[in-house]
């Protein structure tokens, strides 16, 4: 992401209520949460450390204090018979609906797994598309 959008998604993160913002994440607590977890992708790690977390458009993106639950509670209800089943997907939060929704890290995309219509889905090309879709939607 270049320095100018980067700038202008920061004024428009910081412009929305602090009721649906989480804190940004402290560089003690991204080690924590790598240390269980494992990588965040850098382009989320960035966002927790100078965004936090909260409202993107009509989702809620997990902040740090929230990302290890979605990550536990996706990891035990992950395989069969009759569970997620996203290969290679960050998970950063869950839908209105109960779906999770994560990065896919081979290719970058923002992607949901719908339980009641099943299939997987196409977010987002991006996590930076997501947020410019997201905060330009907030911002209007």
């Amino acid at each position: 992401m270049d320095e100018t959008t980067r700038e202008a998604l920061l004024r428009a993160w910081r412009s929305l209520p602090d009721t649906i913002r989480y804190p940004p994440a402290s560089e003690v607590e991204l080690r924590g949460f790598e240390a269980e977890f494992g990588p965040i992708p850098s382009v989320f790690r960035r966002f927790l450390a100078e965004f936090g977390g909260g409202v993107v458009g009509r989702e809620w993106v997990d902040g740090i204090a929230q990302l290890p639950d979605s990550h536990r509670k996706f990891r035990t209800e992950f395989g069969p018979p009759r569970g997620w089943s996203m290969p290679d997907v960050f998970i950063i939060g869950w839908d209105g609906g109960g779906n999770p929704f994560g990065i896919h890290g081979p290719s970058g995309k923002l992607l949901v797994e719908d339980h009641d219509f099943g299939g997987i889905h196409v977010l987002a090309e991006s996590f930076e598309t997501f947020l410019i879709a997201g905060l330009s939607e907030d911002a209007a």
